[in-house]
């Protein structure tokens, strides 16, 4: 590659992070693009524990909102551990990764960027 391809491939690149920063949220674009499975850096993730899969309705949302994936899934694991499932086997649970929350006429409703066991 001469530099005057490198040059047009950094200004591409900054004109789509441009463009990125002024449509919609920038935060979950970028974090789309780099952390495709885990939290980045901004982002909180909340476990979503369900202890008995036949009882789909009885959910456990953890208060705690943890820094990435393994930090979530050592508190499920510690939460299956209580309710004697340590090894998932009648639970499920997820780990709801960034959420995004979006000003609409009846208040705020958002959604999590990502869902992940």
């Amino acid at each position: 590659m001469n530099k005057t391809m490198i040059r047009r491939a950094v200004l591409a690149g900054g004109i789509a992070i441009l463009a990125a920063a002024t449509y919609g949220s920038p935060e979950r674009y970028i974090a789309d693009m780099i952390w495709t499975d885990d939290a980045a850096p901004w982002e909180k993730v909340t476990a979503v524990y369900v202890p008995d899969r036949s009882k789909p309705n009885n959910v456990l949302v953890s208060d705690a909102q943890f820094a990435d994936l393994e930090a979530c899934r050592a508190h499920i694991h510690n939460l299956a551990v209580e309710h004697d499932d340590p090894d998932l086997k009648k639970g499920r649970y997820d780990c709801a990764i960034g959420f995004y929350a979006q000003q609409e006429d009846k208040g705020v409703t958002g959604d999590y960027r990502l869902m992940l066991q």
